[in-house]
């Protein structure tokens, strides 16, 4: 155990204390603002823009789906580039080394999208007040209605980042099948794009429709089953990532 939370200290330092999650952070809040900034005027809020920040066009794309990759997603597919997987199985072994690298990635990537969300809502508040009326319909829209703008804004921050969890899990899982990383970022949103064409009229509860899981709140419920609506199936489908992970790359290393 001691063993497997010091490899996960070191993947952790290496993944959030990196030139690659200071990018991942600034890239976000850039393209935040790129999308945003069409809508900005002089009766504009911080709410607002960040509404329009999160669903713009094209932002949703790099913020949920590319943005959460670029910390540690490709940290596998650079072990294997660089011939270090042996060196950290050996002393680790397969098992602990491929959930370390998981459970790394999807932690640098929820990060990066909720401290993006964050920094962009703060340096908005110092142009904009929070909110000046209600223009949302979604179902954490309670908490602005009790006059918790700061909750409100983490809460979203959370809900999105998990969909940033999924893609950084899902990269880890692509790069233990393949180990390019061009093909370790592109194919998680490939897959997306493919489950969502295929799933469009199947009888799936629309939080397990793909388009909806990643962009989309759960309406016309409390703030906290929409998050639950949210958190639970995200769990369930990591689960699945991390088990397909840590058999590939067991299996990978195996033959090799």
């Amino acid at each position: 155990m001691k063993l497997f939370i010091s490899l996960m200290k070191a993947d952790l330092y290496r993944a959030i204390l990196s030139f690659n999650f200071i990018i991942s952070v600034a890239f976000i809040i850039f393209v935040m603002f790129i999308s945003c900034s069409g809508f900005i005027t002089d009766t504009a809020d911080v709410m607002y823009l960040l509404g329009h920040a999160l669903t713009g066009s094209g932002s949703t794309l790099f913020v949920l789906c590319i943005a959460p990759i670029l910390p540690y997603g490709m940290s596998f597919a650079s072990d294997t580039e660089d011939k270090a997987t042996f060196f950290w199985v050996i002393r680790t072994g397969v098992k602990k080394y491929a959930i370390s690298k998981f459970i790394s990635s999807i932690i640098a990537g929820f990060l990066s999208v909720c401290i993006g969300i964050v920094i962009f809502s703060l340096l908005m508040s110092v142009f904009f007040p929070l909110f000046n009326q209600i223009s949302s319909g979604d179902s954490y829209i309670a908490l602005l209605e009790n006059n918790k703008p700061i909750m409100y804004i983490l809460v979203i921050a959370v809900h999105y980042s998990l969909s940033a969890a999924l893609f950084a899990g899902g990269a880890i899982a692509v790069s233990a099948f393949i180990s390019n990383k061009f093909s370790v970022i592109a194919a998680p949103i490939v897959i997306y794009f493919v489950l969502m064409r295929l799933v469009t009229h199947a009888s799936i509860p629309v939080f397990f429709k793909p388009d909806f899981l990643v962009q989309s709140i759960y309406p016309n419920v409390s703030p906290l089953e929409a998050f639950l609506y949210k958190l639970m199936p995200v769990i369930v489908l990591l689960g699945i990532l991390l088990f397909v992970t840590v058999k590939q790359i067991k299996r990978r290393i195996e033959t090799s």
